[in-house]
């Protein structure tokens, strides 16, 4: 006879009232009618086809069959409540990842559900940090850092390079006749990201993209810079003037149209975004995960 032939609620209710040798006692434990009890009793009895019970004034007796069948029924409910025990009790596994402000404010964090979905028994914590973390006085296992991909005593792996691209937001661009005029206008204001310590390393400059588009840079515009790529940005959402974008950060941004690019002319970073991680660190399962997750979700999106 195959299990599922057999009624495993009749089972469970079987078990109970095999270990109190009461359908009485059995209904009040499983909050249910004692006629339900006997009922179950009687129904298991049929599919089995074996008298389980020997009904008495005050409970019941197992028959032989019965004593059989209750031995190997609350040995494998136990092995269930066991297996469930230890599910309760499994141990969540913590991850914390150091990111530069831009990278997770602008590539990481928008995508990190993807990644719960994928590994939904990692605790994460996120520490935003401009320059590398140390590893000997900071609780991270790895840091998404963008440099040139050498630090001593550090494995670093490649997750995506960068471009920047001119953009601005779709109204300022509105009012003239083309990009190309937009971007000589003497009225128009550059957004200019400064940087500071590895960040500075970025090497790209409004005189570094004409120069390499071979334009002339109109040095009567006035300038706001940002320390910070994300409200540099920000800033060219809302209209104040034109910024160099960087492509993988602000990708969201041009697809849905909040950021328009003003040329097709794309100038790459010297660095590129890395994974730091201490040796002692590589074999953990929970850092190879968010690795693997990131350089596969970069690579879908023809992020490298």
């Amino acid at each position: 006879m195959k299990l599922s032939q057999i009624s495993l609620s009749a089972l469970r209710t079987f078990a109970v009232v095999a270990r109190s040798e009461s359908l009485s006692i059995a209904a009040e434990q499983l909050c249910i009618s004692p006629s339900a009890v006997s009922h179950q009793m009687k129904l298991l009895e049929r599919q089995i086809g074996h008298v389980l019970f020997i009904r008495r004034s005050k409970g019941v007796k197992l028959t032989t069959v019965g004593e059989r069948l209750s031995n190997n029924v609350i040995s494998a409910i136990q092995r269930l409540e066991q297996g469930i025990s230890q599910l309760e009790h499994h141990s969540l596994q913590t991850l914390t990842v150091a990111t530069i402000p831009a990278i997770s404010q602008l590539w990481l964090i928008p995508k990190l559900q993807f990644f719960y979905e994928q590994a939904p028994d990692i605790n994460l914590s996120i520490l935003d940090q401009d320059g590398l973390v140390d590893f000997t006085h900071q609780p991270a296992d790895l840091h998404l850092h963008f440099g040139s991909g050498e630090f001593l005593g550090c494995k670093s792996v490649l997750l995506m390079n960068e471009h920047v691209v001119p953009v601005c937001s779709p109204t300022l661009l509105a009012r003239y006749e083309n990009p190309e005029a937009l971007l000589q206008a003497s009225e128009v204001r550059r957004l200019t990201y400064t940087g500071y310590s590895e960040d500075a390393i970025g090497g790209i400059t409004w005189q570094g993209w004409f120069n390499h588009s071979k334009l002339i840079l109109n040095q009567h515009q006035a300038e706001t810079r940002y320390n910070h790529l994300a409200p540099l940005f920000q800033s060219a959402k809302h209209g104040q003037g034109i910024a160099l974008g960087w492509e993988r950060l602000i990708e969201a941004d041009i697809k849905s149209g909040k950021l328009v690019v003003l040329s097709n002319i794309r100038m790459p970073l010297k660095y590129s975004y890395y994974f730091v991680i201490p040796e002692h660190n590589t074999e953990k399962p929970e850092v190879q995960a968010f690795i693997d997750w990131a350089k596969s979700f970069s690579a879908a999106h023809n992020d490298t």
